[in-house]
């Protein structure tokens, strides 16, 4: 027999469930890189859907805009600089063997002019853009600030919003005076979970029968908070649960249907020679004179009932007790966490540490306001913007220590928000502070 074995929601769906607002931001990205020399950032944190937004945008760059030259990049944490030119090279068709790191730029910068010059547009997107090397990510970061027009190409940096805190570090000074153009990439809502669901489902073998009902739609929401890869992973889980159950039922009845028509077979078999062996069985006989019945009134005795009757004993239901729902989970990472005592005083200000971050709820919202690579910075940054409510944790990055400063909890992204346009506009000028949930932080920590 066969099952409902594909999942309509795996990571590898060609196909793109666009929102409004989702294409607004793509119509933007497109007139951003076409009219505009601004360095762009798509900021959203894992799960939100970068690659897929960028794939989707490589499509309408090939059916919108022939006259783009776009190079997709994917980052990881080891690439080099004149690795990463090398490759853009070789897409150009040039060859660069053995040549160092500045022939490699120039000779990048002149085939960038030459494509401009033969009425291209060239046009970097890179995802997880986060992960890159600082020399790796400066370098690129140039190639969209520095240089003549001509020489300069268009950079869209698909990345988590952590880097907004990287770019903050006086080793990118030069993006401190330039305008750059954030975007983000903002989740489902209830209704869109719906239309999300049946847009996958609809080309699928489950397109007749799913197991998506309002209520289950309604938890799917609140579970995963609009969020595309969680929706995706428990969509993908309970169509697996419909199928097997399915399977399971079907199973059953073409077993009973496999033995159960033999069985029928056998006795029409038998009825009809019994038939044809004895036809007297089968003729009408008068029926015969009913006598009178003589019925007579006996009472039973109660306590000889009361022997044939087994007594029904209790049973006894354990009561279910309410576990903590806030048990957060164990997840290994790929920053390295040290602890902090869990209380820091730095100029009478209290800041605590990942301990309390631990203690949090998951699901309230907090502001990263900055990063730095010394303890130092953090300490004359609240010294100066006099921020309360804060806390601190130490990780590593790019080979470095790296500390992070939150500010505030919030039960809701609406609090969060309000709390963030409250700002004093120096410092969210200045940090470019944003908002990411506890159980995000969480992650980073190293239980």
């Amino acid at each position: 027999m066969s099952t409902h074995s594909e999942n309509p929601f795996n990571l590898k769906s060609q196909r793109y469930y666009l929102t409004p607002e989702l294409n607004q931001r793509i119509n933007l990205i497109c007139h951003l890189i076409q009219n505009s020399e601004q360095l762009l950032l798509i900021l959203a944190e894992t799960g939100y859907g970068k690659t897929a937004l960028l794939n989707q945008l490589k499509k309408t760059a090939e059916n919108q805009h022939e006259h783009w030259w776009v190079y997709n990049h994917t980052s990881t944490p080891a690439i080099s600089p004149e690795t990463f030119v090398s490759k853009i090279l070789t897409a150009f068709n040039v060859r660069h063997d053995g040549k160092p790191i500045n022939e490699l730029q120039n000779s990048l910068r002149n085939h960038i002019t030459a494509t401009r010059y033969n009425g291209q547009l060239p046009v970097l997107l890179v995802d997880d853009a986060h992960k890159l090397p600082l020399a790796t990510l400066k370098l690129i970061i140039e190639l969209a600030m520095q240089g003549e027009p001509l020489t300069k190409m268009r950079i869209v940096l698909f990345c988590e919003p952590q880097i907004s805190s990287i770019l903050a570090t006086p080793e990118f000074k030069i993006v401190h005076d330039t305008l750059v153009h954030n975007l983000d990439i903002p989740a489902f809502s209830r209704t869109q979970v719906r239309d999300y669901l049946q847009f996958y489902i609809k080309n699928s073998s489950y397109r007749n029968t799913h197991p998506f009902t309002s209520e289950i739609i309604k938890k799917i929401y609140k579970d995963s908070e609009g969020i595309p890869e969680k929706i995706n992973r428990q969509a993908g889980r309970i169509l697996h649960q419909f199928s097997e159950h399915r399977f399971t039922q079907t199973s059953i009845s073409y077993s009973k249907l496999r033995w159960g028509l033999p069985i029928i077979i056998v006795l029409i078999i038998t009825a009809g020679i019994i038939y044809w062996k004895y036809p007297i069985l089968f003729e009408r006989t008068i029926p015969p004179i009913i006598e009178p019945i003589v019925t007579y009134d006996i009472k039973a005795n109660p306590e000889s009932l009361a022997e044939h009757v087994k007594a029904i004993e209790p049973v006894v239901i354990p009561t279910i007790t309410n576990t903590d729902i806030n048990n957060k989970a164990l997840i290994n990472t790929e920053l390295s966490v040290e602890q902090i005592p869990p209380v820091i005083k730095t100029a009478k200000i209290e800041v605590k540490n990942e301990v309390w971050i631990k203690e949090q709820n998951p699901k309230y919202y907090t502001l990263q306001v900055l990063g730095a690579y010394d303890q130092i910075t953090l300490s004359k940054f609240l010294e100066q913007h006099k921020l309360k409510e804060v806390a601190m944790y130490k990780t590593s990055f790019q080979g470095r220590n790296w500390y992070v400063l939150l500010y505030g909890n919030y039960s809701s992204y609406s609090k969060a928000k309000t709390a963030l346009d409250k700002l004093p506009a120096s410092l969210r000028n200045s940090t470019k502070p944003w908002i990411r949930t506890f159980g995000s932080v969480q992650k980073r920590l190293k239980y």
